[in-house]
């Protein structure tokens, strides 16, 4: 039977993940959590791959494994992978979203990733050193979920008690972002958006008030053109180094 991954992606690092595992396990379609998915017939295993907010779930990621229907699919070998800078989270929600429903979470692993929330820190200077150590762990990571291997999930950190109310504060949080003269309306930051709140209008990004904060469209703007507040005009960007902003739009395909 063949294997699908859900991921969720801004700068790419949980894209890469999920690339990197499905290439380990072969026969594995990808699917953005963005947007909602049908289960179409039987799969051997599925597999959700999503960063850290927070220390918990992106609120998408939680509405997105509620409303996925596994009726078809309880017995499937189940693992999530989170991506974060540091301590991972949200693991032990999923975990109880799929018990819900009837299947079980079999493994669950964090794997630390370049920190790039650029809003609240600059970027660091270390983003081989960073690679490769991603790379490294997610060797781990899919040659174990390759061999299914059963693990323990993670349960979430202290920081994690902030979690809820920075779900609260997204509401209307993408009335911070800005747009300088240098936008030429390329409109990237529409296509790389994950949750489809961004849309060209009198040739400028307008914002609809659904936003993540996974910044996709600060740290993807060829011309630096969208900022956050007064807070990030001169911090640098960021994405994974492997990762083109085409594999965001369009997905990877093995």
């Amino acid at each position: 039977m063949p294997n699908i991954i859900f991921y969720f992606t801004g700068t790419g690092n949980s894209l890469k993940v999920a690339k990197d595992i499905a290439e380990e396990v072969g026969d594995t379609t990808f699917s953005s959590m963005g947007k909602q998915h049908k289960l179409s017939g039987k799969y051997e295993s599925i597999g959700f791959i999503y960063p850290v907010y927070c220390g918990g779930l992106p609120a998408a990621i939680e509405r997105f494994v509620k409303e996925l229907d596994i009726a078809e699919n309880k017995n499937a070998y189940f693992f999530a992978v989170c991506t974060s800078g540091a301590m991972g989270g949200g693991l032990s929600n999923i975990k109880r979203i799929i018990a819900k429903k009837g299947g079980k979470l079999s493994y669950g692993e964090n794997i630390k990733c370049f920190a790039n929330y650029v809003c609240m820190y600059p970027m660091a200077k270390n983003v081989d050193k960073k690679t490769q150590l991603q790379a490294k762990a997610t060797k781990i990571v899919a040659r174990e979920i390759k061999n299914r291997a059963v693990r323990p999930v993670p349960k979430n950190g202290l920081i994690s008690l902030l979690h809820g109310g920075f779900v609260k504060s997204l509401k209307g949080k993408d009335k911070g972002f800005n747009v300088n003269n240098a936008c030429n309306s390329c409109g990237i930051c529409e296509k790389v958006c994950p949750v489809a709140n961004i849309k060209i209008m009198d040739s400028k990004p307008s914002f609809a008030g659904r936003c993540e904060q996974c910044v996709a469209c600060i740290q993807w703007c060829p011309n630096q053109a969208i900022n956050y507040k007064n807070k990030t005009q001169n911090r640098g960007r960021y994405h994974h180094p492997e990762i083109t902003v085409e594999d965001i739009i369009n997905g990877i395909k093995l």
